[in-house]
């Protein structure tokens, strides 16, 4: 997580050079916003999905023609408990960003703020020393999956390692016992045992005047040396005097760490983060086999990781899962809210895959404080779960019949039907449906305003609850749950093609081209509105929670039946 000036209090005691012919192990998440940084510094404030990957494979296709060999790309996969203040502090701090964004401008922001340019960038800016023109307000909600998914699918893949700890304890692992060079951003790393290991940081890699690759290498052996410490382990020591007081000078630092301990509680406290570090076990299925979570996005597999090793939740015995921060419109609701169903789903399938598990799940969408509880998920009984999973793979084939077999519109018009139908049954305005019915409004080629910001956030908040849901049903054979939504999923398309503001813009919402609302039409009911009452009868309220999936109504034959019953699954409790 960082300790302040610990890198500039070392740095008189770093050794510059070439990186050429070097070892070197990666911190994955690191890499990933430094990946973000370098999109900004090329005048790409929110950076495309694709432009992020193509990014990440450019500058390690650098490394490698420079004869760097990259044994290791790590991510994390768990999050110890003892972090989770931090997390829950920074998710906090991401959603008042967001508000402040809002309040800024709350008529809403530039397209090209917003927009991500084309061409991909050459040697000189993937190294460039030159500041960032303009940074985002929130980084992209998936940015971190979307390098992760686009590494696995480039020639590094063998290199991409989602582990059940913490990556850059992984990093200082690999170091330890085989040595070389770990690359991050993270001055936390020069706190841990590396052994004959060393640490370069991403911003200090820029190219010299002979176009070669030069770095500041800090060891903590050297370092050592250099500064009396009598053993390498006493870096440790020394990152605590420096995080315990900021604003010590370096001799101070040294005369400290020549004393006897004062708080040996906390020092304890401070130094099991970094030697002791804590690896969650994989969970075991009910068919007995060990489930692997290499293929799972970090935020699922921490939920994975959860449900198969309980002593990792708290006293509530809830498992947690933090959905990432969504640009959206913070005036509204989350636009996760119209989703939810689609993850009840695959919360309860997880039920099934990891014996004993059954109870509520707590999702965390919006932050206001450290302490705040996040949204109750109720668990599904079998019959509605598999019900509602036949359901949805039923609206998708009439989709599919209705768009012509277009796979980038079958899967946006279920995401806007779905989303559409859940406000139905709850009896409130559909703020999808009001943007379907005035997209003229959204065609603005200068300015995108919040409406349109939170529609795309509700559209990707759908995909990636989907996503959650085919991972979900990716760790278990598809005869253990349900077959044809598990292969329903499998074509669900990859991040980088998830709605963005330009693709919505120049693809989706010319209704007049496409037909969006009128596809809408014929596979969902429509809301009752102020001025226009819906062919649909509206059917009972929920009495219990809205996160419950109900039970299904008999159908009735005829059309317009087969229309409502194919959500009449949503309208009861179960």
């Amino acid at each position: 997580m960082g300790i302040p000036h610990l890198i500039s209090t070392l740095e008189p005691f770093a050794v510059h050079g070439l990186l050429n012919d070097k070892s070197v192990v990666i911190d994955g998440p690191a890499l990933a916003y430094h990946i973000l940084y370098i999109c900004n510094r090329n005048g790409a404030v929110l950076p495309s999905y694709q432009l992020l990957g193509d990014t990440a494979v450019a500058w390690l296709d650098e490394l490698t023609r420079r004869r760097v060999s990259v044994e290791a790309i790590f991510f994390d996969g768990h999050l110890p408990l003892t972090k989770r203040p931090v997390r829950m502090g920074r998710v906090a701090k991401s959603f008042h960003q967001l508000k402040l964004a809002h309040s800024a401008d709350p008529m809403g922001r530039s397209r090209s703020y917003l927009s991500s340019p084309t061409d991909t960038y050459g040697e000189a800016d993937l190294f460039s020393s030159k500041p960032p023109p303009g940074r985002p307000f929130l980084p992209p909600s998936f940015h971190v999956p979307a390098v992760i998914e686009v590494l696995r699918l480039s020639r590094y893949q063998s290199r991409v390692r989602l582990v059940p700890g913490e990556a850059d304890a992984y990093c200082a692992q690999h170091l330890l016992e085989s040595g070389g060079t770990v690359l991050t951003s993270d001055s936390d790393l020069l706190a841990h045992d590396l052994g004959r290991g060393s640490v370069m940081f991403f911003r200090d890699i820029h190219l010299d005047g002979d176009a070669r690759l030069t770095c500041a290498t800090f060891s903590p052996g050297h370092i050592c040396e250099r500064l009396g410490l009598s053993s390498s382990d006493q870096i440790c020591r020394f990152a605590y005097e420096r995080k315990l007081d900021p604003h010590l000078s370096l001799p101070e630092i040294l005369q400290q760490c020549s004393k006897k301990i004062e708080d040996t509680t906390g020092y304890d406290e401070f130094c099991h983060e970094y030697l002791h570090q804590e690896i969650a076990p994989l969970p075991v299925s009910n068919a007995g086999d060990t489930i692997q979570i290499h293929s799972l996005d970090p935020r699922i597999s921490e939920l994975v990781l959860q449900l198969g090793s309980p002593c990792l939740t708290e006293d509530d015995q809830e498992a947690k899962i933090f959905l990432p921060i969504l640009i959206e419109n913070p005036t509204r609701g989350s636009a996760w809210e119209q989703s939810t169903s689609i993850r009840q789903l695959a919360y309860t399938i997880l039920g099934w895959i990891i014996p004993g598990q059954a109870s509520p799940m707590q999702e965390y969408r919006r932050v206001n404080s450290t302490v705040q509880k996040g949204r109750q998920v109720s668990i599904l009984t079998k019959k509605p779960a598999e019900e509602f999973g036949k359901i949805v793979v039923n609206l998708m084939t009439e989709i599919r019949k209705e768009t012509r077999q277009n796979a980038e519109l079958s899967w946006l018009i279920l995401c806007l039907s779905l989303d559409i139908r859940y406000c139905f049954e709850e009896e409130k305005q559909s703020h999808v449906l009001q943007t379907l019915q005035n997209a003229s409004q959204f065609l603005n080629p200068s300015k995108v305003t919040w409406d349109t910001i939170h529609f795309v956030a509700q559209l990707q908040a759908a995909y990636y609850s989907l996503r959650i849901l085919r991972q979900v049903l990716s760790l278990a054979p598809a005869r253990e749950t349900i077959p044809e939504l598990h292969k329903l999923l499998v074509s669900l398309p990859p991040l980088t093609e998830f709605p963005d503001i330009d693709r919505v813009i120049n693809n989706l919402l010319k209704t007049d081209e496409i037909q969006t609302l009128k596809l809408v039409e014929k596979v969902v009911p429509f809301p009752l509105s102020d001025i226009q009452e819906s062919k649909w009868a509206a059917p009972r309220k929920r009495k219990a929670s809205r996160e419950s999936v109900p039970k299904a109504k008999p159908s009735t034959g005829g059309r317009a039946s087969a229309a409502r019953n194919q959500f009449d699954v949503l309208s009861q409790d179960g």
